[in-house]
């Protein structure tokens, strides 16, 4: 993604070189252009902000090509609120425009960002709607699902993770998809594990107080009265039976606890290796970006 928008600015920055030949322009307006564009290529998101924002105002600038490298410059320094404010710009009075589905997803991510879960999942469906043979296609489904997943809605997080596997798993979202399917997996079994392990312990509280009860029950009988000694014997067996399953429940919550640690350790190194395949990808993307 990275590579691809600064691809992008390279090529917007040609053009409008090519432009400003053709066109009288400032002299501020071309520096602050071409400040804002040496800043975006080398990464300087904070400068590229800034610059592109002053070239912007000067109107040989303020074409669709600037406010879309301005958008993607803010989305990259965190400046989400701008970025929408800035997509809603682009809206306006470049409707049509080619970079006009980037924009909308853009203002999707943007959204998410912000913690606007509901409007991004909105705006992201809408984009997937209209431009299903769009690059893009694959990365909004993932921010819709990010969205779900925020919000605790984890089976319908799970659907388009899933599908982003299946049908994309070349997209630079699928390890990132596969991750999160990994996370979902592992927070059901937790979940399983922690019912099964509230219901044991209930279940081992109450064998403990009912033993607890008998064996009081027990001390108090005098063996010597009278057709007392078969009720002590009872309640003696009953008490052993008691011991006993209060022990069986006791080594049942100690082996759930075993296995929940057991796979938390286990969920933990398959999502430290699917990030450390992530970051091996992200490099040879670089490389090849170079």
């Amino acid at each position: 993604m990275i590579a691809s928008v600064k691809r992008f600015a390279s090529a917007v920055a040609a053009l409008v070189f090519c432009a400003a030949a053709l066109f009288p322009a400032s002299r501020e307006g071309q520096a602050a252009f071409t400040q804002g564009c040496t800043a975006f290529k080398s990464g300087d998101w904070y400068s590229a902000m800034i610059s592109l924002r002053q070239a912007s105002t000067y109107p040989e600038n303020d074409t669709g090509e600037t406010r879309y490298m301005l958008i993607a410059a803010e989305m990259y320094a965190g400046a989400y609120a701008e970025a929408v404010a800035d997509c809603d710009y682009y809206l306006r009075n470049f409707q049509g425009g080619i970079y006009e589905p980037y924009v909308q997803y853009q203002k999707g991510r943007a959204f998410f960002y912000l913690g606007e879960y509901e409007k991004s999942v909105l705006l992201l469906s809408d984009f997937c709607h209209q431009y299903a043979d769009h690059e893009m296609y694959a990365s909004s489904l993932f921010w819709i699902a990010e969205s779900f997943y925020a919000g605790y809605n984890y089976d319908e997080a799970l659907v388009l993770y899933r599908r982003i596997v299946n049908e994309f798993p070349s997209d630079a979202k699928a390890k990132a998809a596969e991750q999160r399917i990994e996370a979902i997996a592992q927070r059901t079994r937790e979940e399983k594990l922690l019912y099964l392990l509230k219901k044991t312990g209930e279940a081992y509280l109450a064998a403990k107080e009912d033993y607890e009860k008998q064996l009081h029950m027990y001390d108090t009988v005098s063996i010597t009265s009278s057709g007392s000694e078969k009720k002590a014997a009872d309640l003696q067996k009953k008490n052993e039976a008691l011991a006993a399953e209060n022990e069986r429940l006791h080594t049942e919550v100690s082996d759930l606890q075993n296995k929940l640690a057991a796979q938390k350790a286990e969920a933990n190194e398959r999502v430290l290796r699917l990030k450390a395949k992530a970051r091996e990808a992200e490099a040879l993307m670089r490389e090849g970006a170079q």
